[in-house]
């Protein structure tokens, strides 16, 4: 009976974004159709929102919090799975972007070094390839950190 009471209260607590949609729409009185238009959206749209089948974008979170003043730690910071998964975002994002410098670096340092071993034996060659071997470590340096962080979100993403 305790159980079922803290998961009731818990669930009361937790708050999500398609329960204050609902409530939001309701308070000012408006159907799904109406709340829609606002946004530009479908009814089902709106109905897949209140249902948490899909979740608004963040647009037009910010637009919802803008035109019913409401503020935005109302519709995202209580509901847990919301936040859950614009972290798994932010994560997933800093990583694409880490994964394109690290290809930069390697991609260009192995380009630099074989374009100078079509060339003439020169000063210039030897510091060009060297720049070229540099570039090339710090990408492979890069990577390794990049591994490292991948393999530790990918450990917590099973738990």
């Amino acid at each position: 009976m305790r159980k079922q009471n803290r998961l009731e209260e818990q669930e009361q607590s937790n708050m999500n974004i398609g329960t204050q949609i609902l409530k939001i729409r309701k308070e000012k009185g408006l159907t799904q159709e109406e709340f829609g238009k606002i946004f530009h959206v479908t009814r089902q749209t709106v109905s897949n929102w209140e249902n948490e089948k899909s979740y608004p974008d963040l647009q037009i979170l910010i637009d919802i919090s803008n035109r019913f003043d409401i503020s935005l730690d109302v519709l995202i910071k209580e509901d847990v799975k919301m936040v859950k998964t614009m972290d798994k975002e932010r994560v997933l994002g800093s990583l694409k972007r880490e994964k394109s410098v690290i290809d930069f670096f390697t991609g260009a340092g192995t380009g630099i070094v074989i374009s100078c071993l079509f060339s003439a034996d020169t000063m210039v060659r030897t510091v060009t390839i060297v720049l070229g071997v540099v570039m090339i470590g710090i990408g492979w340096y890069r990577e390794a950190k990049y591994d490292k962080r991948l393999f530790r979100y990918m450990n917590n993403e099973e738990r």
